[in-house]
């Protein structure tokens, strides 16, 4: 009896090769090794002797599998197993398989499951009527659904989504799925039929196939239809080919293409198109002619710790990414440069770390996307190098970076730029028995300058050159003082802080010309940096002095109010920064950033007043609210310095809002506002459906960016998240 229950117990553990993923039959041999378990409320005789019948709580375990039923019915003769009521395999994979019904044949190659059902990978469920294991270890499913949603467990209502086929096949040869008769139900209705069609399997390698289309329409490109195909060109690359077809103006076609080497990856992207001009309601103008874009990037290791790339980002004309809504920000592939706002920069690069050092080679070229900039006087890095060397000095006396910089400018009209710079840079920590803490640093160093085509007054005469060498150096401390305070609700912390520079003349400063400096905004961190310029070309000299204090307070889990005042005085020497930065008078405008976290609301503040008009300068204020029925946030900006932007002043408002309107329903909207131009620049507005399965979003958009050559455009775009298979609509 022993013997034939171990039998019976190999045979229907055997059973789990039924889920979709399992591997073929064939483990008898290795059940045989392992001690079975068989547990029921009663076993008994077949009448005549041709089989036992095991009824009630019936658990065949032998680790790591387990198989539960309400009945097992085993037949020695025909080595035929039939397991019935609440089945359950527990242990061949990651998730229990269920049916009302299994039977294996003798050759134990084949069987059948009756009520079958599978969790999957990702939330995702798999039901049939039948499903059927072939002697070759294909799956055949019947009647069957997958879905990723959760079902009512009474069977009642019916799930968000869910695809449906009369017939599924689970090719274990060419590792394929089939579908026949297939479509897609939402809410139980069907929505998308297809006759066939075919997936790889998912424990597969990658395979070429068609992806899920993206749809849209808008008043400039009209209706869209895009089809991706995706193509695996070998293990280690592919292509996605994916032709965009629109009503109102010419196919375009846009591909990706991605490929791994043993040392690092590449990525590339594009579109093409011919095509003229077209304005916000799809009408040409202008001249026909080839549009494209190229964005992309790689990188490669030349040793654990040196690596190298490139990044490129190109366009034929300055609106052909906002005309066909590609993104003009390309995805962060690990190159050393960002693009700036409108603009787009490729790129070609060295760099590398060690526990001691850093440095880093860089050329790169930049193109504008503004209608109106000349991309002749934007300079090209050709090229920018840096290299620091970190050494510890004494204990208790902190460390010292040598720096070594060399920039190398080039433009096709306007001045050529060459920059050589060393130096030395040295900072400590030291606290007080009375915990002051005093920071002292001291830095030197040394530039030469070479320029070409420089300006002269008489447009008549040649441009000049120049040649410049300078040594500079300061020294200062900053000291600061932090105090804390425990309560039972609520913990202080205050910290006075204040700091002291003294920074050489710098004879040589009418002859430099500023490329590295043009831009700089004061803030709480910037008060109190030694070397306050963003790059080299401008230098800080005199005496000066920066003071201010931190309030910190804390309490509960999460709760946080962080204020900050802060102001600058220029004892002696010249101001060198512009009107913009708040460091042009001798006393800068007062600097004052703040934060507060509590139940769900957030506002950060950040703003410079004048000292003596008490003006604000600029002001940076967000609000965010986040609660179970409701998320939103609303930011307001105010630069109101005359020379803050190219066009003077600028006050813009932001706002975000995502408000619950059931337990599935939301409406969602977005706006930007030019308050100074009294316009909208964009605006969204929509309705969201969410569940634990799936996302439907349907909104209106338009945009008018202030582009005459563009104009507004409006839009009605939706957008479905069916999830572990996709998305329907556009990025």
């Amino acid at each position: 009896m022993a013997s034939q229950f171990r039998r019976l117990a190999a045979v229907l553990l055997s059973t789990s090769a039924l889920a979709l993923t399992a591997p073929a039959l064939g483990q008898e041999s290795a059940s045989e090794e392992a001690p079975i378990y068989l547990e029921a409320d009663q076993v008994e005789d077949i009448a005549g002797g041709t089989g036992y019948i095991a009824r009630g709580n019936v658990r065949v375990r032998q680790e790591p599998r387990t198989l539960l039923a309400d009945e097992i019915e085993y037949h020695p003769a025909e080595n035929r197993v039939v397991a019935r009521g609440h089945v359950i395999i527990l242990g061949q994979g990651p998730f229990p398989q269920y049916a009302d019904e299994v039977e294996l044949d003798s050759q134990l190659a084949s069987g059948v499951a009756l009520g079958f059902a599978s969790m999957l990978e990702n939330n995702g469920r798999v039901a049939a009527g039948a499903a059927i294991r072939r002697e070759n270890g294909s799956l055949h499913l019947e009647d069957a659904y997958y879905t990723a949603c959760e079902l009512c467990e009474d069977g009642e209502g019916e799930p968000t989504w869910r695809l449906r086929a009369r017939e599924v096949v689970q090719d274990a040869d060419d590792q394929m799925i089939y579908y026949r008769d297939a479509r897609l139900e939402i809410g139980g209705i069907p929505v998308l039929y297809a006759p066939v069609f075919a997936h790889a399997d998912p424990s597969s390698e990658r395979r070429s196939g068609f992806l899920f289309p993206k749809v849209g329409v808008s008043s400039r490109l009209g209706f869209v239809y895009q089809q991706p195909y995706y193509w695996t060109l070998s293990p280690s690359q592919d292509v996605t080919i994916a032709p965009r077809l629109m009503t109102n103006v010419n196919p375009l076609l846009y591909g990706e293409y991605r490929k791994r080497f043993w040392s690092g990856a590449m990525e590339l992207e594009g579109s093409y198109t011919d095509e003229f001009e077209i304005d916000s309601d799809g009408e040409r103008y202008g001249n026909r002619e080839s549009r494209w874009h190229l964005f992309g990037g790689g990188e490669w290791a030349i040793n654990p710790d040196w690596r190298w790339g490139f990044g490129v980002q190109r366009t034929s004309d300055d609106l052909h990414l906002r005309r066909y809504d590609f993104s003009e920000s390309d995805k962060d592939r690990g190159a050393p440069l960002n693009s700036l706002s409108r603009q787009l920069v490729s790129q070609l690069y060295v760099d590398g770390r060690t526990r001691n050092s850093t440095g880093s080679i860089v050329a790169a070229s930049w193109q504008s996307l503004r209608t109106n900039a000349d991309d002749d006087i934007i300079p090209t890095l050709a090229p920018v190098a840096e290299y620091t060397h970190v050494f510890n000095a004494p204990a208790g006396w902190g460390r010292v970076n040598a720096d070594a910089s060399a920039a190398i400018l080039r433009r096709q009209t306007g001045v050529d730029y060459d920059r050589v710079s060393a130096s030395l840079d040295w900072r400590t920590r030291w606290v007080t028995s009375p915990g002051i803490v005093v920071e002292p640093f001291a830095l030197v160093r040394a530039d030469h300058y070479g320029f070409d085509n420089l300006p002269v007054a008489d447009p008549l005469t040649d441009p000049v050159s120049d040649s410049v060498s300078r040594t500079l150096g300061l020294a200062g401390t900053e000291i600061s003082w932090p105090f804390y305070r425990g309560g039972e609700q609520v913990d202080w912390i205050i910290e006075p802080v204040a700091s002291f520079v003294a920074a050489s003349d710098d004879s040589e400063a009418g002859r430099v010309v500023n490329e590295d400096s043009l831009a700089i905004d004061v803030d709480e961190s910037l008060l109190f940096q030694p070397v306050r310029a963003p790059g080299f070309d401008i230098w800080e000299a005199g005496q000066r002095v920066s003071y201010g204090i931190r309030t910190s307070a804390m309490w509960g889990e999460d709760g946080l109010a962080r204020l900050f005042v802060g102001q600058s005085e220029r004892l002696d020497g010249d101001a060198v920064f512009n009107a913009a930065s708040g460091l042009t008078a001798a006393l800068s405008d007062y600097v004052v950033a703040g934060e507060i976290d509590i139940a769900g609301f957030s506002a950060e503040v950040y703003t410079r007043i004048d000292p003596d008009t008490m003006d604000t300068n600029r002001l940076d204020v967000s609000l965010d609210y986040r609660s179970s029925r409701f998320s939103g946030g609303v930011r307001y900006l105010d630069i109101s310095d005359d020379s803050g932007t190219r066009n003077g002043a600028q006050r813009e408002l932001r706002g975000d809002f995502e408000f619950g309107l059931t337990d599935h329903w939301s409406a969602i909207g977005e706006v930007r506002r030019d308050l100074d131009r009294e316009t909208t620049r964009s605006q969204e507005l929509g309705l969201r459906y969410s569940d634990d399965c799936s996302e439907f979003d349907i909104v209106y958009q338009r945009e008018d960016l202030g582009i005459a050559e563009l104009g507004p455009s409006e839009s009605i775009q939706f957008r479905i998240t069916l999830f572990t298979l996709g998305s329907f609509g556009p990025d």
